[in-house]
């Protein structure tokens, strides 16, 4: 009898404990670019994260509990996301960390914090290729095509172009640099007449373009390329519309354009030019029934389409939390396991990530920018799209990359 009453207590005690812990919800934890040069592509990334958190609660959360989100603004300085990402996690004992957007914050962050701490972190704006390659940890993962393989897969689209005489222009940053350089060796390869005139590195956020844009038209390119994109974007458009740049060049023109870019271009958006997308609302609803679904319901709840920012960043907080019910823990290498070896589902289709470098094996969008009716602004009319089969880096080339054999 004096045993069955100690089970009975046993029993009593988990059950209780188990609905306690079952009552208590998750925080995750995430320094936001929300001011500062990145904070268009933040604001954007902190509504995904948002959204995605609602849509885990009403289906039930993560392992039974809620989702709650800890944030700060990092103001895209790259110390201060350190320093918070560091308080965020100690104060809450997070067990997953949402990068931040620029590829300063998120490469500090990644080797500062995710590396020691050694929290799963998911990055969904940043393409610096240092962290999936050169500086990659193994609690990292990228839900983004990092500057290799954008660059990779722009060179297929360019290549096929006649042009000869190349102008490039990126902001002076670490993700720009390189995925100028990865399409410059691709291009190179696809085309080895190709010649670059003019190379222009303003600074990221920079408020004045009048110098590079002179010294683009004194250059007399066949084709202006840049990787651009946001706020910069914005502004050198601004700028270079005011001075008939566009017509100078004959609109042989190639930029990143995400949604809300051409959005908040309006009238200015310069149509005929061709340009990137890595999640683009237009092309997904119509072609991917679970994207469609997704993004009806976050213009029915929010009022407009979610940017490509939005979408990527929804999708990294779902990829965790579906490789923390799969796993049925919050175990840092139990949920990483998780990550190297599920498929996932997402607003882009399904996609895995690869264990080499915790890169998702996700496509790149191209097209030319045309007005929507439909969308009541310009788009970006969807006509190539790359798979990661073609635009990935092999294991060889990632451990040269990484100055391993």
């Amino acid at each position: 009898m004096k045993n069955f009453y100690l089970v009975t207590l046993c029993s009593a005690l988990l059950s209780t404990a188990a609905f306690a812990q079952g009552s208590v919800p998750i925080k995750i934890v995430a320094p936001v670019d929300l001011s500062g040069a990145a904070a268009d592509v933040g604001r954007d990334s902190l509504a995904g994260t948002q959204f995605a958190i609602e849509k885990i609660n009403r289906e039930g959360g993560v392992l039974g509990r809620q989702i709650v989100l800890e944030q700060q603004d990092s103001g895209s300085n790259p110390q201060r996301a350190v320093n918070q990402a560091i308080a965020l996690l100690q104060e809450h004992k997070a067990p997953f960390m949402m990068s931040p957007q620029s590829s300063a914050t998120a490469l500090a962050v990644s080797k500062a914090v995710t590396a020691k701490v050694k929290v799963p972190t998911c990055v969904s704006t940043s393409a610096a290729e240092e962290i999936t390659i050169k500086d990659f940890n193994p609690y990292i993962f990228s839900l983004t095509p990092n500057a290799n393989m954008e660059g990779r897969a722009q060179a297929q689209r360019y290549g096929s172009f006649p042009y000869k005489r190349y102008a490039l222009v990126s902001a002076d940053y670490a993700g720009g640099r390189s995925l100028l350089e990865g399409f410059k060796k691709a291009l190179k390869e696809k085309n080895p007449n190709v010649e670059f005139v003019v190379e222009e590195f303003p600074k990221f956020g920079a408020t004045d373009y009048t110098s590079s844009i002179n010294k683009i038209l004194a250059a007399k390119p066949d084709y202006v390329f840049t990787t651009l994109f946001g706020n910069d974007l914005i502004t050198f458009s601004k700028q270079a519309t005011a001075v008939d740049f566009f017509k100078q060049i004959n609109n042989r023109f190639g930029a990143l354009y995400d949604f809300n870019t051409l959005k908040t271009m309006g009238d200015q958006a310069p149509i005929g030019t061709d340009g990137v997308q890595r999640a683009p609302a237009n092309y997904l609803s119509k072609n991917n029934p679970d994207a469609a679904a997704f993004i009806a319901d976050y213009k029915a709840k929010k009022g407009g389409y979610p940017s490509d920012w939005t979408i990527m960043t929804y999708d990294c907080v779902t990829t965790w939390a579906q490789a923390a019910n799969s796993a049925k823990s919050l175990n840092a290498d139990e949920v990483m396991r998780a990550i190297e070896t599920l498929q996932f589902n997402s607003a882009r289709g399904p996609f895995k990530i690869r264990a080499l470098d915790h890169q998702a094996e996700i496509p790149v969008y191209m097209g030319k920018v045309t007005h929507s009716a439909e969308f009541g602004q310009a788009i970006l009319d969807i006509d190539i799209v790359i798979p990661a089969s073609q635009s990935l880096p092999s294991q060889a080339e990632v451990m040269k990359l990484r100055g391993t054999n």
